[in-house]
């Protein structure tokens, strides 16, 4: 999902007409056991919820409620959904300007009143089965924070499934990559056994309330500042160092219709012109929020023992991102004095975060990959 770069300010929001009604949330009122929120923040993009909504509403009445946040005043939600807007159960949420992914979530977040919380991207198309999997999954085990399905690719183009891998989870390298296990793969049952990962994607990840609550930051649960991008990595990183469990289910299948390439499992050598390629193929505006959420992402979360003993690793990966937006994409750059603006308040964050680890800085060897 893409957004439109603008000036950071105070968001202006209002609950539409689909259901002027109380919404319970992290306010102090208890969450709902047994419920689902379901988060969904929308750009342009929202007349993929005709798709998914059925599915989604399919669930017994108290089971799921739904929040639309809408970052588009020039996009008409309630016209893109047609009679699923008068579902009491679905909320539309304006925010009033392109808000971005991560503010758009926590008001969801703050609104909503489910024990479990699900991130779910536009043109996310959840199997019938999803939420149902994912419930039972959490109340089997309590120490889970945070869990996906296993997701396939969905053909917008031609409006159909595919049996091509998405994602089944993230596996962290030595360079700090966030690498989705089997991205490109044909699904022949290789990533059929559930799995503890390191972290998750957030175009259909679900996370248990109190989880987020113990890593929340002056009401932020996914960081403002990021924007956009890589903000889901970041949760499940400091859910990690807090001491919860991230987990990839394969029972719950889902289909996203992602637009984006990566490169799979290969490295960035051995992938020079694919990488290239995919780096061209992005709008500015992304390559200046991954590059400076990356480095957030790192300044807040990362160990010195650990930074120290991969310190080559992690200098040699981001030089030759930098070097490539220098000579391809030079206004990339503007993220070096945007991350120093912020920089203030990164580290604050990174103190909060630091106080609450739980996870010693060792333990994070085993879910490093080469």
């Amino acid at each position: 999902m893409r957004f439109k770069p603008r000036a950071i300010r105070p968001a202006f929001e209002r609950v539409s007409a689909a259901s002027f009604r109380q919404v319970t949330g992290t306010d102090g009122t208890a969450p709902t056991a047994g419920r689902v929120s379901v988060l969904i923040p929308t750009y342009r993009d929202a007349y993929h919820l005709r798709k998914s909504l059925p599915v989604l509403l399919a669930e017994s009445d108290d089971a799921v409620e739904i929040f639309i946040m809408n970052n588009d005043t020039s996009q008409d939600v309630r016209g893109a959904i047609g009679e699923h807007a008068n579902d009491p159960r679905v909320t539309i949420v304006e925010m009033g300007f392109e808000a971005g992914s991560a503010r758009a979530m926590n008001r969801g977040i703050q609104k909503s009143s489910g024990d479990l919380v699900m991130l779910c991207n536009a043109d996310l198309f959840p199997s019938p089965t999803y939420l149902e999997q994912m419930q039972q999954f959490f109340d089997d085990r309590p120490r889970v924070g945070a869990a996906i399905g296993k997701l396939l690719r969905y053909d917008l183009a031609n409006d159909r499934e595919t049996d091509v891998i998405d994602t089944a989870g993230l596996v962290l390298t030595r360079q700090r990559r966030m690498v989705p296990r089997g991205e490109g793969e044909r699904d022949r049952g290789q990533f059929d056994e559930a799995l503890e990962v390191f972290a998750l994607d957030g175009a259909a990840l679900v996370l248990r309330r109190s989880a987020l609550e113990s890593i929340s930051i002056d009401g932020e649960y996914l960081d403002e500042n990021f924007y956009v991008h890589k903000d889901d990595h970041d949760v499940c990183w400091r859910l990690r160092l807090a001491g919860w469990e991230c987990w990839y289910v394969p029972s719950a299948v889902a289909y996203h219709g992602r637009t984006t390439r990566g490169l799979g499992s290969r490295g960035y050598l051995s992938a020079i012109r694919s990488f290239h390629e995919n780096e061209r193929a992005k709008s500015n505006f992304v390559r200046v929020h991954a590059m400076k959420n990356q480095w957030l992402m790192l300044l807040k979360n990362e160990d010195g023992y650990n930074f120290a003993r991969d310190f080559p690793f992690i200098l040699a990966r981001e030089a030759m991102v930098a070097t490539h937006r220098l000579f391809f994409a030079p206004k990339a750059l503007v993220a070096i004095p945007m991350t120093l603006r912020i920089l203030g308040p990164t580290l604050r964050k990174r103190r909060v975060t630091k106080a609450r680890q739980q996870m010693p800085p060792p333990a994070l060897r085993r879910w490093l990959s080469e």
